[in-house]
């Protein structure tokens, strides 16, 4: 990506406890992003020149999924390297979708599915992976009253 900071976006939406993943193609080709087919992850892609980083957000989940959001929460960010190619990735949590997700992009996920949180599956995409991990320990603080265990 010869040296260029690309801004990723990537939405954990809920739904009545549960967590949306999709299942990252095998077949998947490269399309710039952190390349790990064949794993889960939360929607997400690239901002586009012009939005906002709230209105790709929701843009990446309804191209996606075909879900409709509103306006997401912004969670964190985070530092997504390969020795290739280098994205600031916004982390989203979007707390409410209307519709049913459905698979609209074919060529990059094949299914969507809702997992428990004690329930994810093993092969997680690794900046989904990191995302989740940063999000439940932030959930588990809160609920601790903020105090550190």
């Amino acid at each position: 990506m010869n040296g260029i900071v690309r801004v990723g976006l990537a939405v954990l939406v809920l739904r009545e406890g549960k967590i949306l993943l999709g299942h990252r193609s095998a077949k998947r080709k490269d399309t710039g992003g952190i390349f790990e087919p064949d794993t889960w992850t939360v929607p997400g892609g690239k901002q586009e020149f012009g939005e906002s980083m709230f209105e790709g957000a929701a843009r990446e989940v309804r191209e996606e999924t075909g879900l409709e959001i509103g306006v997401p929460e912004l969670f964190s960010a985070s530092d997504d390297v390969q020795p290739d190619r280098h994205f600031v990735t916004l982390q989203f949590v979007a707390r409410s979708a209307e519709g049913e997700p459905q698979v609209m992009e074919p060529e990059k996920e094949d299914e969507w599915r809702w997992f428990s949180p004690d329930g994810l599956p093993e092969n997680l995409y690794s900046p989904t992976r990191r995302f989740l991990e940063k999000y439940f320990a932030n959930y588990e603080k809160a609920c601790s009253g903020g105090k550190e265990e």
